[in-house]
């Protein structure tokens, strides 16, 4: 049943979807081969590694993964995202805030919670027994207190207790007393980890995208700070360097870290390639870097890899994540998607832009109900948030220009010719040209 509840997610359209959800841009192309989908692949497998090596950590043929759901774990985490991931969730969250200021609970977009309105929706865990599958939606659970976000799912609490006992007591049967003070399963921070494992490394690999490699070796020299040598990293994984480096002053085992990353950087060729691969290795050590302790807690086994996590992650904070270079790139991906979402929640929407016929329906139907106007609103703003939250990249860029285009025939009383080649088949560069032109020209005539 399992196998199968796996097969059936990776096929169906709702998680396929992520594939239009890039996690990266760069300004030379504007998007990345990295997207949601190849990210929750990852993570799975990440999740499932993690626990399994964690398990043989034990030992008394202890499995972690007892239910077999550690990968399914993983592949679904991120399918609450909405379009342009966490940049989209805080847009949306806080326009729906803003738009709900006179409710007794606000309406809030929250893309971990948003998960499990997914998974029940579509039956992507409908093939898993009542048990098992309790302990999944539970393992999903990151946060306890983001339940308040989504009073709908509040009986996921007791979910969540059930999950933990059931873990504290399949260990204590196997000789092992364990009192999780985390809040979340044992399952549950091994796919947080996974997940924040795979950003050490992507986030770095990706800053190629935007930075030249001399400037990012310059990035790494200054933030590196762990000592962590070659061997160390061998003793995790498997280590494969394809013409390694050779240096004169060190045997290559007892080299750094940093510095194969940074020699790796000076190569004249295949040095992309090469850095991507040994960062990939890294990825994995850091998978293998933990064990559980008595409280039930993912902790690192060797502080020196651990450090060397966190290094990557301060590379990533400062100079991606938070770097004007790249607020730069992303600003006009934000107006679009805000842009599109104050549309839909702060005026009067077109309802024909609304391509679902689910949700039009819905819309149709909330029309009809005999409702106090802000019992209508609330529900109007939850059914808003539900399908703006389900979006991807290409379909918000696509109901941004409808929206432009919209609001240039109002204004000008007028009607643009070929409309769907203008909307589906030109770049957002060249639909904007072509709108300033349609512009000028009317002002022309009109003048």
């Amino acid at each position: 049943m399992v196998e199968e509840c796996e097969m059936h997610i990776v096929g169906h359209k709702i998680f396929v979807r992520m594939k239009d959800i890039p996690m990266y841009l760069s300004k030379k192309t504007k998007d990345s081969i990295r997207n949601r989908y190849s990210h929750s692949v990852e993570v799975g497998l990440g999740t499932e590694y993690i626990v399994n090596h964690v398990s043989r950590g034990l030992g008394n043929d202890i499995d972690l993964n007892f239910f077999k759901i550690a990968k399914i774990t993983g592949l679904v985490h991120d399918i609450g995202h909405t379009a342009f991931s966490h940049d989209g969730e805080a847009i949306l969250d806080k326009v729906l805030q803003k738009a709900s200021l006179g409710f007794d609970v606000p309406v809030r977009f929250n893309a971990n919670m948003n998960n499990f309105r997914r998974i029940e929706k579509y039956g992507l865990f409908d093939l898993l027994p009542e048990d098992i599958r309790r302990y999944a939606l539970a393992s999903l659970l990151k946060r306890k207190k983001d339940l308040r976000e989504y009073p709908e799912y509040l009986s996921m609490e007791e979910d969540l207790h059930y999950a933990i006992d059931l873990e504290e007591e399949y260990l204590a049967s196997k000789g092992m007393k364990i009192h999780n003070r985390t809040g979340k399963t044992i399952l549950c921070q091994a796919m947080d980890l996974a997940d924040e494992n795979r950003y050490r490394v992507t986030d770095i690999i990706d800053a190629l995208n935007i930075y030249s490699k001399q400037k990012l070796k310059e990035i790494l020299v200054r933030s590196l700070k762990s000592k962590v040598r070659i061997k160390d990293i061998r003793k995790l994984v498997t280590l494969n360097m394809e013409n390694p480096v050779q240096t004169k002053q060190v045997h290559s085992d007892k080299m750094p870290v940093k510095a194969l990353l940074v020699l790796l950087l000076d190569r004249e060729s295949h040095a992309k390639t090469e850095f991507q691969n040994i960062m990939n290795s890294l990825s994995m050590a850091f998978n293998r870097n933990f064990m559980l302790s008595e409280e039930g807690k993912l902790v690192p086994a060797d502080e020196d890899i651990e450090q060397l996590r966190r290094d990557f992650q301060t590379v990533a904070a400062t100079y991606i994540w938070g770097s004007k270079k790249v607020e730069n790139i992303k600003k006009p991906f934000r107006h679009y998607f805000s842009t599109v979402v104050n549309y839909f929640v702060n005026g009067t929407f077109n309802m024909a832009f609304i391509d679902s016929s689910t949700y039009r329906e819905e819309f149709m139907a909330l029309k009809k109900k005999a409702l106090s106007e802000k019992a209508y609103r609330k529900e109007e703003l939850l059914l808003l948030r539900n399908f703006l939250g389900g979006l991807t990249n290409v379909k918000i860029i696509e109901l941004y220009k409808k929206i432009k285009l919209e609001r240039f025939e109002a204004e000008y009383a007028c009607q643009v010719e070929k409309k769907e080649k203008l909307l589906l088949q030109t770049s957002m560069h060249e639909f904007e040209k072509k709108l300033e032109k349609y512009t000028q020209r009317v002002i022309l005539k009109a003048g």
